[in-house]
């Protein structure tokens, strides 16, 4: 509900008191963000679709540096190398479960997207200086 309530369009009142659905850049891009968790989360998904939203949630992290990137990342070529090798399902899932949660840090931290900050409770300048 969080992620969804980030991705959907704004709505504008306009002057005849009718609304207009309106994509902001940081919508759009918080609905990207949306869908590659959402993927992250399947399960009993096709090895070669898997690699896939493995690649597509790697280049969309790699575009930032910081440590939270960095071990995102690692957990990806990971469980692709375990993926190649032909690991079961089963023994993947305490990583999946890790990479999830570490991609939802990412979806919450505005640094990486900006729609996050309209839903921050504390504004996220005061929680960088403490």
């Amino acid at each position: 509900k969080f992620l969804s309530s980030m991705a959907n369009p704004k709505n504008w009142k306009r002057s005849d008191d009718r609304f207009t659905e309106i994509h902001t850049p940081f919508t759009t891009r918080a609905k990207e963000l949306m869908e590659i968790y959402n993927g992250l989360k399947m399960g009993n998904v096709p090895l070669d679709e898997r690699l896939d939203i493995l690649l597509n949630t790697k280049w969309t992290v790699k575009e930032f540096d910081c440590p939270l990137t960095r071990e995102i990342v690692e957990l990806i070529d990971r469980e692709a190398d375990m993926l190649n090798r032909g690991r079961q399902e089963k023994s993947l899932d305490g990583l999946r479960k890790r990479l999830c949660n570490l991609f939802l840090q990412f979806i919450e931290n505005p640094d990486f997207n900006p729609e996050a900050s309209r839903f921050q409770k504390i504004p996220f300048d005061l929680l960088q200086k403490t």
